[in-house]
């Protein structure tokens, strides 16, 4: 070939090559947008799950919509969630660490996105002998060296697959915020819940919710709280009657936990908190869209 048209067709190629150049940067760039947009719905469910296994609402709420953090604030969002700290944090993040999902479908409607997961993860009831049946001021109190044998047993099971694990599938919808995903709760669908509280008549008692209202969704745990301050100059003994309207709503709330259930004695000028965690079931009828729980605080004799 002579000298002339093997350089003209080095040039060619040279040509070809350099806009082939110019290409590759933008198409791969472009490939993995769309590669990191397919993963981000999973990363964002996954960071979410562990958080809230972990109960770490605080990082848990950082990634629900802003739609949803319109109806409920962080303090109160976090403050009916229950969350963990200490040493008890740390044993539920190791815990969180564990589990494993798995897509089965993904369905796309405009800006939202409901994802199907097989979930498998630890069965935190199966260890509660080891952990205090997770009594957070136990926990936190140990020695550190208590502590590191209760991780290293952790490590152990999970070594010698003899953690117990449960499975089973759930559904998650996301919707898109700019160039992010977020956990969409719809809590503007959801039951609202107004608390509110009676006391005798002249019996130096006084009780107020410390949030008046909120919104729950089917199958949510929440947390209420109520200050109660002893103003009388005597040793009161007290209780309390739980009253929801609407009644053919009653049976919808179950109380998992109550301390002022059994009589609780108040010294005088003593003020206190005191909690109550319900659920409410996931059969909540559709058109259950308002309740009131009302505490009546009863003066024991």
């Amino acid at each position: 070939m002579p000298n002339s048209s093997r350089s003209s067709l080095f040039n060619l190629v040279a040509a070809f090559l350099g806009i082939v150049a110019l290409l590759l940067p933008p198409f791969f760039l472009l490939h993995a947008e769309r590669h990191r947009d397919d993963r981000e719905p999973q990363r964002i469910i996954a960071a979410y799950l562990k958080a809230a296994y972990a109960h770490d609402f605080k990082r848990a709420f950082a990634l629900i919509s802003n739609e949803d953090r319109s109806y409920k604030s962080e303090r109160a969002y976090i403050r009916e969630k229950g969350p963990f700290t200490g040493f008890t944090l740390d044993v539920a993040s190791k815990l969180a660490g564990l589990i494993e999902s798995r897509t089965s479908e993904s369905t796309r409607d405009g800006p939202r996105l409901r994802v199907k997961l097989n979930l498998r993860l630890p069965d935190a009831s199966s260890l509660s002998p080891l952990l205090f049946d997770w009594d957070e001021e136990k926990l936190n109190r140990l020695p550190k060296a208590a502590q590191l044998r209760i991780l290293d047993e952790i490590d152990r099971l999970d070594r010698k697959g003899e953690l117990k694990m449960v499975e089973g599938p759930e559904e998650f919808a996301l919707v898109k915020e700019g160039n992010s995903w977020r956990i969409f709760l719809d809590l503007a669908s959801g039951l609202v819940i107004n608390y509110h509280a009676t006391v005798p008549d002249g019996a130096g008692i006084d009780a107020v919710p410390l949030t008046k209202q909120t919104v729950v969704r089917p199958g949510d745990v929440f947390t209420v709280a109520y200050r109660v301050k002893n103003q009388s100059g005597k040793m009161l003994t007290t209780r309390i009657v739980h009253r929801v309207q609407p009644a053919e709503l009653r049976q919808q709330i179950d109380i998992v936990e109550c301390a002022l259930l059994l009589p609780v004695k108040m010294p005088a000028g003593q003020d206190a908190e005191f909690s109550t965690t319900y659920m409410v079931r996931s059969d909540l009828p559709d058109d259950a869209k308002k309740l009131d729980i009302t505490y009546e605080f009863q003066i024991e004799r």
